[in-house]
């Protein structure tokens, strides 16, 4: 594996380990809105009726869930940028192209794998 290649990926980790606590407030906040979801569906099938609570409780938890899903998508596709700078001028339709070939090299790795 190149050096800067090395050095880029120190980097993500870096960043991973300094933004984890967010990371796990996203995923803790999107895990309760699911419950709040399933809860909600299920209250409208057993009482066959739609109140305000219900219906809040359907598009609060919903909103949130695609909120919090974005901010982890986005960081995500922030570090596969940083690993690889040319997918930002590229676009992200290269983005698994140039990732496989970059980490060719990397034990454990196959060709074809999805990572």
């Amino acid at each position: 594996m190149d050096e800067n290649l090395e050095q880029r990926m120190q980097v993500i980790e870096r960043l991973t380990q300094l933004f984890k606590f967010e990371r796990l407030v996203y995923l803790s906040v999107t895990g309760v809105s699911l419950v709040l979801l399933v809860a909600c569906a299920i209250s409208l099938l057993i009482r066959d009726e739609a109140g305000t609570a219900e219906l809040s409780g359907l598009f609060g938890s919903s909103g949130l869930i695609t909120y919090t899903a974005g901010r982890l998508l986005y960081m995500w596709s922030e570090a596969i940028n940083r690993l690889i700078p040319a997918v930002a001028t590229k676009g992200s339709e290269y983005t698994w192209i140039l990732l496989m070939h970059s980490l060719r090299d990397v034990p454990g790795v196959q060709a074809g794998s999805p990572c």
